[in-house]
């Protein structure tokens, strides 16, 4: 693979990843409007990681936290029941994602349904982020409040709808706070992102064997610093701004695929 191909997908999923606009989306378009671009399965697990990394280093505060009081069975600290309503988020997504991969549901990924949920889920985040009425704090987040939030996050396994987007818009319509929704959204995005890596691996290691090369280096590597970067500017701007520019972003976008798809 081209240098330049690795550096271009690696900023992709670096900058899209936990942006509320659908890394997957945007891994699929390229290389359909772009035909000369392309991405092996290794080097995507690689990517994955990266932003895995990334997202492990900006919380490790909080994953300090979690991990010494569920190691110590602190029950009743923030720790421990953070760490009880992200296994209950994560339940749902990780059935149904084995599921797709088992039976390789191929055609969610073809451009007419990315564009549609790029815009769907675009206009329903903007629903969202105009009608906020702060009530909770993700510290007084239930196991009901996260089965709920497990629940849509299913709805990520479209192409286009966007993990984080899901996430967010789900707690912004259960009164959390924009920071908040979005803290959660990082959170949950280890133990999923953890999941569907590892589910890849075994699956490229059976058909491959042993699959590491120079080129997954450079993808985590780049992932990983442009992740990292992208999580900080975006934590910083929701604890001020509203999610209007990735709304408008989508909407754009998902017009722009469905042109292109039925034109």
């Amino acid at each position: 693979m081209a240098l330049e191909i690795i550096i271009i997908l690696s900023m992709v999923q670096g900058i899209t990843e936990f942006l509320p606009i659908s890394s997957s989306a945007h891994l699929i378009i390229i290389p359909e409007i772009f035909g000369s671009i392309s991405s092996k399965r290794s080097f995507d697990v690689s990517l994955h990681f990266g932003s895995l990394l990334a997202v492990i280093f900006y919380l490790k505060k909080d994953i300090s936290k979690i991990s010494y009081d569920t190691i110590f069975l602190k029950k009743n600290n923030e720790g421990f029941v953070t760490f009880k309503n992200l296994i209950i988020s994560t339940i749902p997504i990780v059935f149904f994602g084995y599921l797709i991969h088992l039976y390789d549901f191929n055609i969610i990924r073809n451009l007419e349904i990315i564009g549609w949920s790029t815009l769907g889920f675009g206009i329903l985040l903007g629903i969202a982020d105009t009608k906020i009425k702060i009530k909770k704090f993700i510290k007084n987040l239930n196991l009901k409040d996260a089965f709920i939030i497990g629940l849509f996050q299913v709805l990520a396994l479209i192409p286009g709808a966007s993990r984080s987007g899901i996430v967010i818009t789900a707690g912004l319509f259960m009164g959390f706070s924009r920071y908040d929704a979005s803290k959660y959204s990082l959170l949950l995005s280890i133990p999923v992102i953890l999941a569907a890596m590892t589910l890849e691996s075994f699956s490229l290691y059976r058909m491959e064997g042993f699959f590491f090369n120079d080129e997954m280096i450079v993808g985590i590597i780049s992932s990983f610093c442009l992740a990292f970067l992208t999580i900080k500017l975006f934590m910083k701007w929701i604890n001020t701004a509203s999610l209007k520019i990735f709304v408008f972003y989508r909407i754009v976008l998902g017009v722009i695929i469905l042109i292109y798809a039925y034109f």
